[in-house]
């Protein structure tokens, strides 16, 4: 099954108000790449937003080279906010490097420029492991206190669970391994655009630092904390809407001549 641009929260067109046109969102997902999880933010988001998650292919083990062409093929032509979730940060970071005129604006969300853990090399090499053990395997315990901090809802499990399945073991192997081998600053990627880092404070899988290293390789960043865990899309989505509003406000203010 191939992933689909759009899904999720795709709302094209939409006006707000007296035929005011809302502006553009493309949210790219985290190291599931279905988008299934970002449903209810998504809806959230609709309400100030046109909202397009693009979703990534679920049985091919692309490279994040081979997913930013997958994900450029499916951007919307006009100018558009971007937001990585998680795993897709250095997607989002790159893009954004690229497209300094179109992308207006970038949310991390929980996410990274560079993964410093402990045994980062080892690691990577036992990531392969994953391609013979199915992700939906893993007790439903564990990843939510990893993910979630032990209060996900039953939706919220359900729908991890549906996403586990769907995507194939090999999948989840390569996308692991490539989160913990990028090295964005090592490859010299600069963002000029406004960028807004969201930090989970409860994050229980990104490292101290990540947050820093992401602002170091812009020259515009803020960062700001959400009472929350690594799952902050998922578990504070008005908080975090909140915060994104409020940065597009500050975005287009900006951008206004002066």
């Amino acid at each position: 099954m191939r992933g689909v641009s759009g899904g999720a929260g795709e709302n094209k067109g939409q006006s707000h108000g007296q035929g005011q046109v809302l502006p553009r969102l493309v949210i790219l997902p985290g190291l599931d790449g279905t988008g299934l999880l970002l449903a209810e933010f998504a809806q959230v988001l609709s309400t100030f937003f046109q909202v397009q998650v693009i979703t990534y292919p679920t049985d091919e083990p692309l490279s994040y080279d081979e997913l930013l062409g997958h994900v450029r093929a499916r951007l919307p032509a006009g100018p558009f906010l971007l937001i990585g979730e998680s795993f897709s940060g250095p997607l989002a970071l790159r893009l954004a490097a690229e497209h300094l005129t179109r992308v207006r604006g970038v949310i991390l969300g929980a996410s990274f420029a560079r993964l410093d853990l402990p045994l980062k090399s080892v690691l990577s090499s036992l990531s392969g492991l994953l391609a013979w053990v199915p992700a939906a395997c893993a007790p439903m315990w564990l990843l939510d206190g990893v993910l979630s901090n032990g209060h996900a809802t039953a939706s919220g499990r359900a729908l991890l669970k549906q996403a586990l399945q769907t995507v194939a073991p090999v999948v989840w192997a390569g996308r692991v391994r490539q989160a913990l081998e990028v090295d964005l600053l090592a490859q010299g990627v600069r963002v000029r655009q406004p960028l807004l880092y969201l930090r989970a404070s409860h994050d229980r899988l990104m490292p101290a630092n990540a947050a820093g290293l992401v602002a170091s390789i812009s020259g515009n960043a803020r960062v700001e904390s959400i009472a929350g865990p690594h799952f902050i899309f998922q578990a504070e989505p008005q908080a975090c809407t909140k915060a994104i509003v409020a940065f597009h406000e500050a975005c287009v203010a900006m951008a206004a001549p002066r």
